[in-house]
């Protein structure tokens, strides 16, 4: 599992690395305002997989559990049935580009369009390979995707310095990944549909993707917010301190999504002393993670400004809450994973309720009387650790149930 950590990280912080390069550069060279625009292009863009609704969360924990107690025919035609439904899902989302008022091209659409169809079958690829435990190949195929994406981008954009050079960057990446995936040869690319398996994908993902929705709304309702009732250049400034301090939570989900893996795997098996570890010893080495990058983020980010970006100079502060707010999405996901894998789908359900309303209404209020965009920030943190504290002290009440009751069992 070291080996698999290892080669998490170094794909991800050198991904990473490569898309600071490009993401620095891009909000070098356009302005305030064509930044903007490409902020709110990203924001619709970033719903479209809530046209899913659960499909891929529901595969993702149903499938382990076929692996571990099916046959292999069995689970070759539950994922066979995912990988061709939520395929004719995607390409039914991606319509809806056409219906948003994008201020970019319709060809550029059609781009934008096609990327995110061939993307879905590489998640799916993916999807299949982390479930059989299959890291290595999963991994090899996510360096290939994530360290050439960063990689087209700088250089397309370097050359034609326009939003849409950025898309086509996209989708040059995402045709060399999809070529890549065809070496695995691995059997989902028949169209078949069973309306019985959608059933069963979507009794376990429906309420997952209920909880996951809610989490993106969640996470970008500030620049909504701000999207509404601020300037375009208000939104740049945002967006790009909030871009930049989300990467802290993007690593730490490579970090841990290997160990998410097992932990569906130890929760389909009822062997819950091994979650449990699972879940303290993976949050353990998170925090220490967390401390490292977190630290050197906070110190180098004046002078990326200065030296740099050239803009966005009053930001430091702004930087720094999102910051906390990137490790406290971090520190919630073991705890999310574990009540999602339980069918504890209401509990965190209503959790999630509870903090919506508490940032709404305090986006809301921000919002009337205008206030600066750093209280958008204040009003994460403070929704973030109530929600901390809420899974945090559930997980540890579960767990100590079943554990109990397994202790009970054996004793008998």
């Amino acid at each position: 599992m070291k080996k698999i950590i290892f080669q998490n990280l170094s794909i991800t912080i050198l991904s990473k690395l490569l898309g600071f390069l490009s993401f620095i550069y891009i909000a070098k060279i356009l302005t305030e305002v064509d930044y903007g625009i490409f902020i709110s292009i990203n924001m619709i863009l970033s719903l479209l997989p809530l046209f899913q609704f659960g499909s891929m969360h529901g595969i993702i924990i149903l499938l382990p559990k076929y692996i571990n107690n099916n046959t292999l025919a069995e689970k070759e035609k539950l994922f066979t049935t995912y990988n061709s439904f939520s395929t004719v899902l995607q390409i039914i989302s991606v319509a809806w580009l056409y219906l948003s008022n994008i201020q970019i091209s319709y060809w550029i659409i059609l781009i934008i369009a096609i990327n995110h169809i061939f993307l879905k079958y590489i998640e799916n690829v993916q999807i299949y390979l982390n479930s059989h435990l299959q890291f290595e190949k999963a991994n090899l195929l996510k360096a290939i995707d994530q360290i050439l994406r960063p990689i087209f981008i700088l250089l397309t954009f370097y050359i034609y310095e326009v939003i849409e050079s950025i898309f086509l960057a996209h989708l040059l990446a995402t045709f060399v990944s999809f070529i890549f995936t065809m070496k695995y040869n691995i059997k989902i690319n028949n169209i078949k549909i069973n309306v019985n398996y959608i059933h069963k994908i979507y009794k376990v993902g429906f309420f997952v993707y209920i909880t996951w929705g809610i989490d993106i709304l969640f996470r970008s309702v500030d620049r909504w917010f701000i999207y509404q009732y601020y300037s375009v250049s208000d939104l740049a400034m945002y967006g790009f301190t909030s871009a930049l301090a989300m990467n802290i939570w993007l690593l730490s989900m490579s970090f841990f999504s290997p160990y998410s893996q097992l932990l569906y795997k130890a929760v389909a098996e009822n062997n819950f002393i091994y979650v449990k570890d699972i879940v303290e010893n993976t949050n353990k080495k998170l925090f220490i993670l967390l401390g490292i990058i977190s630290t050197i983020t906070i110190i180098i980010y004046p002078y990326l400004l200065e030296l740099i970006v050239h803009k966005y100079l009053d930001t430091y502060f702004l930087f720094s809450i999102l910051v906390i707010t990137s490790i406290l999405l971090s520190i919630n996901n073991m705890y999310i994973y574990y009540m999602i894998s339980n069918n504890l789908h209401f509990i965190l359900l209503k959790y999630q309720i509870i903090i919506l309303i508490i940032n709404l209404s305090f986006n809301g209020l921000f919002s009337y009387y205008h206030l600066n965009i750093i209280y958008f920030a204040y009003s994460t943190i403070l929704s973030l650790a109530i929600y901390f504290i809420l899974v945090k002290q559930y997980f540890y009440k579960d767990i100590n149930k079943k554990i109990g009751d397994l202790n009970d069992k054996t004793r008998i």
